[in-house]
């Protein structure tokens, strides 16, 4: 515990000035985004990652940089997540109705996703660290980060894809929606959080509480699933 708690002092006293790059980057994204009416092209992450992406380009500030720079904010990730148990709360009651459903549809929906994924990375490339590197696309930033590190891939390329994977996910989930004709908000944000994560969950906190809380439920099941069955799984696909 003692350990744990030195790593974690260790990590926020790393910050430095470098982080006001990122709150400057979110605070330029947020504001397009609402003028736009919260157009998803226009999403907050569209908008500041590539702006601080050109100013570390500018300032010859490596990604090992900017990330421990970034301390504090990297470890607000963990509060900010189990914050999401407050909405979460509010309708547990409604989610123990419809559990096996819900179960079934984030076992089935983090599989094929994980395969997906590894199908698409095994036909573009038989580089085993590319394989290793986008194999955890499939979860939520913080998770994926540290399934990818265990699995020996690189952070610095699954973190723009699991990115990527959001954005993407906001863009065609609408649209899936309408043409399947889904409208019930819950299992709309329980797709949103299983194939879209943090982003999708963003997204379905605008459309109201409820979809949100089965978004972050989605989010957090899959992430837990996909680290179980992941690891197993690579070692069949690098065989």
């Amino acid at each position: 515990m003692t350990d744990l708690l030195a790593m974690q002092w260790q990590q926020i006293t790393a910050s430095s000035w470098v982080m006001l790059l990122s709150v400057t980057g979110f605070w330029l994204g947020m504001s397009i985004y609402r003028r736009s009416s919260e157009k998803p092209l226009l999403h907050p992450l569209i908008i500041g990652t590539p702006f601080i992406a050109i100013l570390l380009v500018l300032m010859s500030v490596d990604f090992d940089q900017y990330y421990k720079a970034n301390g504090l904010l990297s470890w607000l990730l963990g509060p900010a997540t189990v914050a999401l148990a407050v909405p979460l709360a509010k309708y547990l009651k409604q989610m123990s109705k419809v559990i096996p459903i819900l179960t079934i549809a984030v076992l089935f929906g983090g599989f094929f996703a994980a395969v997906s994924a590894l199908s698409l990375a095994l036909w573009l490339t038989s580089e085993p660290i590319m394989m290793l590197s986008i194999a955890a696309k499939s979860v939520t930033t913080p998770i994926a980060m540290v399934i990818t590190q265990q699995l020996g891939g690189l952070i610095t390329l699954i973190t723009p894809i699991v990115l990527f994977t959001g954005i993407i996910g906001i863009l065609v989930a609408p649209r899936v929606f309408h043409i399947v004709g889904l409208e019930d908000e819950r299992w709309q944000g329980l797709i949103l959080g299983v194939t879209a994560h943090a982003i999708g969950t963003l997204k379905a906190f605008e459309k109201s509480p409820r979809c949100g809380a089965f978004s972050t439920i989605g989010m957090g099941l899959n992430g837990i699933w996909t680290s179980i069955f992941l690891v197993p799984m690579i070692q069949i696909f690098t065989v």
